[in-house]
């Protein structure tokens, strides 16, 4: 199986052209700003400030972590990833992630030589490393029929003469072990393959369509010709045989190459091109018949309003509707469309650099700028990246790697539920008829695993009852019904599970390639009805008014709505005694106050409509209680009611209550009994001008006792020790103010 040597954007026969598009000829004209940098990395400060509005879209990156890391001169270098849909050993639907990533020279003569790093937990680690592998993740795709294909990055010619030409096909049941085999390509007549070295090149990211056929990008030269020109080629034996579908228009470009593409949140196809400009920029195209015909390419513009400087595009739409496209050179870039339909291009975010110097070659030294995304739940996903590439790591001692990190974009609404936690701790439930698959992943939970896959669904035979922990003031729906396929479905609310609503969503015929939201005004409800019989399911979202859940953010970001904070942000690290975590009360991810400084404290506000009768709910817990936890209620910076929970003198010693009167603190007592350390209780403030009272875990604690002039109020305020005191981690959840 010879692959030719492809590194670093660069095909053989192409090496000279595309290698030479990572030096500007005029550096001046792409504009950068660097956002941390070098290595080791710097520049990740914990988070501080406000976060968005929360009834607006928001966009940002999260941590990042190692997929592989070798020491100096190991190579790994240009990353690619293939995910597909698993069911883990706690009941959760978790991607199985393959990212591949190359270890020869950047050269034309090298054979191509792959890691492939392997993850089955949704990229948080990949244990196994197997050098050598079988194929790449590149162009790697999951069949109707479950198995996995891959195709090489540059095929061969089929004769002496080269007519013809052989994609080199790699299927798999299981992705460990893999069978090769030649498949033929036949080109139309007057479309020969020309000077490109083995005919073309196939880049990437097959897409499967309904009816099984599988599409291709590719990019070549035709003979007699030398613009690069892109095209989709599909295969309708599984992959066996394959035949020329489209060309993607280039008119206006110098010719194009690489491709990224997606589905839309409105069902077209987008791709993403780079063009062989010096500096490469990317241009889009749309098709609204699966790739048969495309529309004039324009280029593509970020936010503002500059076309986008990059090569290797890809593109991801999350669940949620919205759109990311990574990109790089200069640097490692992300892109939101946050109406999903690409035909605008909200934020633009620099990720990672580290070049060592801004002259000639030494901007492009760093990172390769080859990235790639996979979807991980509905509004998050991962961003594959190389740290230093193979023809420029000099300054960093040949230190290569593949990174990954979080990228995010959140619709509007803080009031998502957790359904799928609550369905795993049994304390919601769900009940009707349902449809079986061959498919782990295609199950009754499927509806809510924050995945779009097609088989990670539920497939009603009637009608389907969600019973949530408890009455919520649901106000809005997300829905997706199957993968578009034109399905029908009606959405209906209940208090007691006999008394059904008027439909909140009544979808007929409705072809989903993501989430819809409606909303509608508030019902108390408790009870979520799906009827459609043979209907897909693929996901759904209940979002509760008034309540903030911290579900729908950005990873380890300041909170929609809240303002002010320091050493405070959302966090959804899974439980673990070890260093304190403990998710949030019957769901993921909590507001996390995290204290280790003797000299501050965590601290963070919650915003809201100025009234003179105030009560604040919110569950509570703590896994390092040495600081006190206070809450205040106040008017702006003006405070009027402060209290403390204050941990006991011993383990078995219950927590007691301190008030503030502007100048010392003072008990009000103690619980009745110890709150131990990783449970959630409720906490409750009731207050007005004259009086106010606090509720933990049902026992109450009422005071005159003010801690400064405000009579009115429209902030509360979340902090560790008051003056500041060392050593506290607190988490909060469903915090709701009325």
């Amino acid at each position: 199986m010879p692959r030719s040597g492809f590194i670093g954007g660069a095909a053989a026969g192409f090496a000279l052209a595309l290698l030479a598009v990572g030096v500007a000829a005029n550096p001046s004209t792409v504009t950068v700003t660097r956002a941390g940098g070098s290595l080791p990395l710097t520049g990740d400060e914990l988070v501080s400030g406000d976060g968005g509005a929360p009834d607006q879209f928001a966009a940002g990156s999260g941590s990042h972590w190692n997929v592989l890391n070798w020491g100096p001169g190991s190579l790994a270098a240009v990353p690619a990833s293939y995910g597909l849909d698993s069911v883990d050993g706690t009941g959760r639907t978790v991607k199985r992630l393959f990212v591949s990533s190359q270890a020869n020279p950047d050269v034309g003569t090298a054979a191509s030589v792959v890691n492939m790093s392997t993850s089955d937990d949704s990229g948080l680690s990949f244990p196994t490393t197997r050098r050598n592998y079988p194929t790449t993740a590149l162009n790697m795709v999951r069949r109707p029929d479950g198995s996995l294909l891959g195709i090489d990055f540059i095929p061969e010619w089929a004769d002496t003469a080269h007519t013809r030409v052989n994609l080199i096909v790699h299927t798999s049941e299981d992705g460990a072990k893999w069978t090769t085999r030649k498949a033929p390509l036949t080109m139309p007549p007057g479309m020969p393959l020309g000077p490109v070295s083995n005919g073309l090149r196939v880049h990437r990211a097959p897409l499967v369509l309904q009816d099984g056929t599988i599409l291709q990008p590719a990019y070549t030269v035709l003979a007699g010709t030398s613009r690069q020109i892109s095209i989709v080629l599909q295969s309708t034996d599984n992959g066996k045989s394959w035949t020329f579908r489209s060309q993607i228009r280039s008119e206006n470009t110098p010719g194009t190459n690489e491709v990224g593409w997606s589905r839309t949140s409105d069902g077209r196809l987008t791709a993403a091109l780079r063009t062989t400009d010096n500096p490469a920029r990317l241009v889009q195209s749309f098709s609204g018949d699966d790739g048969r015909t495309w529309s004039e390419p324009v280029p593509l513009r970020g936010p503002d309003g500059v076309q986008v400087v990059g090569i290797y595009p890809d593109l991801v739409l999350q669940p949620n509707g919205t759109l990311l496209l990574s990109t790089g050179r200069p640097d490692v870039r992300v892109l939101t469309s946050f109406d999903g339909t690409g035909t605008k291009w909200d934020t633009q975010q620099t990720v990672f650099a580290n070049y060592p110097s801004t002259g000639n070659n030494g901007r492009y030294d760093g990172t390769s700028g080859n990235t790639s995304l996979e979807s991980v739940s509905a509004s998050r996903s991962v961003l594959f990246y190389d740290q230093c590439a193979v023809w420029g790591c000099g300054a960093y001692d040949e230190q290569m790697g593949i990174s990954a990190q979080y990228v995010a974009a959140v619709t509007p609404g803080t009031g998502r539920i957790d359904v799928m936690s609550k369905l795993l701790d049994g304390s919601a439930t769900l009940s009707g008829t349902f449809r079986k698959s061959r498919f782990p992943e295609t199950r009754p939970q499927g509806a809510f695993d924050g995945s779009s896959s097609p088989s990670a669904a539920a497939v009603l035979s009637k009608d389907m009852v969600l019973k949530l922990d408890r009455a919520y003031a649901v106000n809005r729906i997300g829905l997706m019904l199957g993968n578009g396929q034109p399905q029908t479905a009606t959405v209906q609310l209940s208090a007691d599970g006999e008394h059904w609503s008027a439909p909140v969503v009544n979808a007929a015929g409705r072809r989903d390639w993501a989430l819809r939201y409606t909303d509608f005004p508030v019902q108390q409800a408790q009870y979520v009805k799906v009827t459609g019989a043979g209907t897909t399911v693929t996901e759904l979202e209940v979002y509760a008014a008034g309540i903030d859940t911290f579900e729908n953010e950005k990873p380890f970001a300041v909170p929609r709505g809240w303002r002010d904070a320091e050493h405070a942000w959302v966090t959804d690290v899974a439980a673990n005694v070890a260093y304190g975590e403990f998710g949030g009360a019957h769901s993921a991810t909590a507001l996390r106050l995290w204290d280790k400084w003797t000299d501050d404290n965590a601290r963070i506000t919650r915003s809201f409509p100025a009234a003179g009768h105030t009560s604040a709910a919110m569950q509570w817990g703590y896994a390092d209680g040495r600081t006190k936890f206070t809450i205040g209620l106040g008017q702006g910076t003006s405070g009027a009611w402060s209290f403390a929970i204050v941990a006991g003198a011993g383990a078995t010693t219950p927590q007691s209550v301190q008030v503030f009167d502007g100048k010392a603190w003072t008990s009000l007592g103690s619980l009745s009994a110890v709150v131990p350390a990783r449970t959630y209780v409720p906490v409750t403030l009731d207050a007005d001008a004259t009086t106010a009272t606090l509720t933990v875990n049902g026992q109450r604690f009422t005071t005159t006792t003010r801690s400064g002039a405000a009579t009115t109020f429209d902030a509360l305020t979340l902090t560790t020790g008051d003056p500041a005191e060392y050593g506290g981690a607190y988490y909060v959840d469903d915090v709701s103010i009325s």
